[in-house]
């Protein structure tokens, strides 16, 4: 029915007849059929245009919400290509200082890099090292072909006795049983033993009574003996020992008592406890003057570690240590801040080689900053070992870093033969110089380029900021390349806070401070400490209690050389720094 509802409706209207003539009502009633069919078509293309207009903002809704779905979803993926990338970087980085954490923890402490593997093989001309079969690494120890030290000379040891030893019951021929005759010649053999006594010495006080009527009858003592402060029974050799055995030697008071204690000797902490108080009276004159002569040098070195302090509100405390070429000063304080080297330098000027910590920037313009390059290696170092996508880059630098030290120890060890005014120490600084201009264009050029890693930008980055400080070295001798030196005063005084955990009050800090400066400024000046410190102890025990009046002979840069030469190091202890 449909399609013969529509065949009817597209049928055009038939035409009039031929020879019909048409009326005014005919005209009319067309008009008006034209006129309905007319409004129709309006009506319908009405209903169009509005269902057209519906459409066109349905279609344009639908197209707004697909935008707003791609931008969506587009925000969508952006955020979570910026996660993985945030979580690869600090995956990166936790990896990074696992591998450190690892290094430093649990591996060998130094920070030697291992040859590449084309640089394993010995040289023919060399003979090759004795390897473990199982690691494949250098065996410890002298290797062999190589040239020995010989027999260590140990004359120097007086001898306590002479011993002869016999066959017994003699040497006679085994067939006739005639006895043989003792030559002068004698197998000497040496056998060293150490023999450590403690030893009780009684001072018998006479007393005299008057034999007139003078006065009448008095009764008068002779005086006391010496002693370190009045009414001690510890002898002043003992708290040498004491002081030396856990300030130097990194053993704490309470298994130096226990060893004393298998001698029968019975000591209470709190008797070298009150004793150590006043010790640390007696010491202030000498770390002052230690400390003041220190800062009036001109080139220091300066690290810091941590010292706890025990009964304080704060347990961390951060123990400095300021070395110049003769002085050693050790402060323990609170803070890390800038306020203890400032307050160190107030007035001095010079040249301070250090760390990149930011306490030693913010010093004054008198004080020129070396920055140390081993600092700046191990930034590289520590990329090499924990950034496997980095590690070509990384090794490139480290070599170069490597090739730096080789051409400043070869001018190094012509300074130190005075020979700064002969034609090797011209070609060894051109070739430093150079090297180091090198350097500067190599950073300089990867800085500039794009798509660098964060590490590559943060180390770069680090590298420009101190390069003033990094290269200061060129320009005067005196500046080293490192700053190894305070790293290893320092290693003392870490020994002994792994071994007692630091100090118990402020005042045990204080003292631990002052007998680590005043020790370690006589080892590098080659005086023995141990002999030294008796001595000054001895001085004190004149006036009990108190420090004496002229210090200037414990004093290494007022000392004289005859007592210098008294109490010089053995020549078997090693100085430190």
């Amino acid at each position: 029915m449909k399609g013969v509802a529509k065949a009817k409706k597209n049928e055009k209207p038939s035409a009039p007849p031929k020879g019909r003539r048409f009326t005014i009502e005919d005209l009319w009633e067309e008009l008006k059929g034209v006129r309905k069919a007319l409004e129709k078509s309006e009506r319908r293309a009405k209903r169009l245009e509005l269902r057209v207009a519906e459409l066109e903002a349905e279609n344009k809704k639908l197209r707004r919400k697909r935008l707003e779905t791609e931008d969506f979803l587009q925000g969508k993926i952006r955020k979570l290509e910026k996660d993985v990338a945030d979580r690869d970087r600090q995956l990166e980085k936790t990896k990074k200082q696992l591998a450190w954490f690892n290094k430093t923890f649990f591996d060998e402490t130094s920070e030697k890099l291992e040859p590449e593997p084309e640089k394993k093989s010995p040289s023919g001309d060399e003979p090759p090292e004795e390897q473990d079969s199982k690691t494949g690494k250098r065996k410890r120890g002298q290797q062999p072909g190589s040239k020995g030290h010989g027999r260590t000379d140990r004359g120097n040891i007086p001898i306590a006795d002479t011993i002869t030893i016999e066959i017994p019951g003699g040497c006679s021929c085994p067939d006739c049983g005639k006895s043989y005759r003792i030559l002068s010649v004698t197998r000497d053999t040496d056998l060293f033993d150490i023999a450590i006594d403690l030893v009780r010495t009684i001072y018998k006080q006479l007393k005299y009574v008057s034999q007139c009527d003078c006065r009448g009858k008095r009764i008068v003592e002779a005086p006391a003996p010496e002693r370190l402060y009045s009414r001690t029974d510890i002898g002043n050799s003992l708290w040498v020992h004491l002081i030396v055995q856990k300030f130097l030697q990194g053993c704490p008071i309470n298994r130096t008592l226990k060893e004393l204690s298998l001698w029968g000797f019975s000591l209470a902490e709190g008797t070298v406890t009150g004793g150590c108080k006043i010790i640390d009276d007696l010491l202030t004159p000498l770390n002052d003057a230690i400390v003041n002569h220190c800062r009036g040098a001109k080139y220091w070195n300066a690290d810091e570690t941590t010292w706890r302090v025990f009964d304080s509100n704060k347990t961390r405390w951060w123990l400095w240590v300021v070395a110049s070429n003769d002085a050693v000063a050790y402060v323990l304080d609170p803070s890390r801040s800038k306020k203890v080297p400032t307050e160190f330098f107030a007035g001095s000027a010079g040249t301070l080689m250090t760390d990149r910590l930011a306490s030693y920037k913010s010093l004054q313009d008198s004080i020129s900053k070396a920055w140390c390059w081993v600092h700046q290696r191990r930034d590289f170092l520590k990329i090499y070992n924990g950034v496997k996508s980095l590690k070509r880059w990384s090794r490139a630098w480290l070599d170069q870093i490597t090739k730096l030290f080789l051409l400043y120890s070869t001018r190094h060890k012509l300074w130190i033969e005075a020979r700064d005014r002969a034609p090797e120490w011209e070609r060894a600084q051109k070739e430093l110089v150079e090297h180091v201009k090198k350097l500067e264009q190599r950073w300089k050029r990867q800085l500039r380029q794009t798509g660098l890693h964060d590490e590559q930008k943060k180390v770069l980055r680090s590298m420009k900021r101190h390069w003033e400080g990094l290269t200061l070295f060129l320009e005067d001798p005196w500046v080293p390349l490192h700053n190894n030196r305070a790293e290893r005063l320092l290693r003392n005084a870490v020994i002994v806070r792994k071994n007692s955990f630091g100090s118990g009050a402020d005042w045990a800090g204080s003292l631990a401070a002052k007998v680590f400066s005043l020790l370690q400024t006589w080892l590098i000046n080659g005086l023995d400490p141990q002999a030294l410190l008796l001595d000054y102890f001895n001085e004190c025990s004149k006036t009990p209690g108190r420090a004496p009046p002229d210090i200037s002979q414990f004093l290494p840069w007022a000392m004289s050389q005859e007592r210098k030469q008294c109490f010089a190091l053995p020549a078997s202890y090693k100085r430190p720094g």
